[in-house]
């Protein structure tokens, strides 16, 4: 919201932020004291039956996304820390939205009112 504004302090500052919180409890207290906690205290309690296994196998698995996706925000911060242009790669580009104009002008023939001519005389096939 703030990149569509175009208040690029404000989106610096908040990306420290997420970066923050995201490395912080995602990689330090979900593996260390979350997972802790599933694996060990339910041992004491009951024994080891299929839905242990599978729960924390699925941890494992969301713990992995976790690295993958901190992996991915560091070296964003990276690009961000030594000055390189960063810019939202989830934003639409200008360019493609021309191209997509001309595209759909090349098929459809020109435009009326900025809306497409139809063309109604095509053959059924059947």
């Amino acid at each position: 919201m703030f990149n569509y504004a175009g208040w690029r302090n404000t989106c610096n500052n908040i990306f420290i932020v997420f970066a923050a919180v995201f490395i912080i409890t995602r990689l330090v207290i979900l593996p260390f004291w979350i997972m802790h906690c599933t694996v060990f205290y339910p041992l004491d309690l009951y024994p080891a039956f299929f839905g242990y296994y599978f729960f924390n196998f699925m941890m494992v698995v969301l713990q992995s996304l976790h690295i993958f996706w901190a992996y991915l925000i560091i070296r964003m911060a990276q690009k961000f820390i030594t000055g390189k242009v960063v810019e939202d790669e989830r934003s639409d580009r200008e360019e493609t939205d021309n191209s997509e104009e001309e595209e759909e002008v090349a098929k459809n023939g020109p435009l009326s009112n900025g809306h497409p001519v139809l063309n109604n005389n095509h053959r059924k096939t059947d």
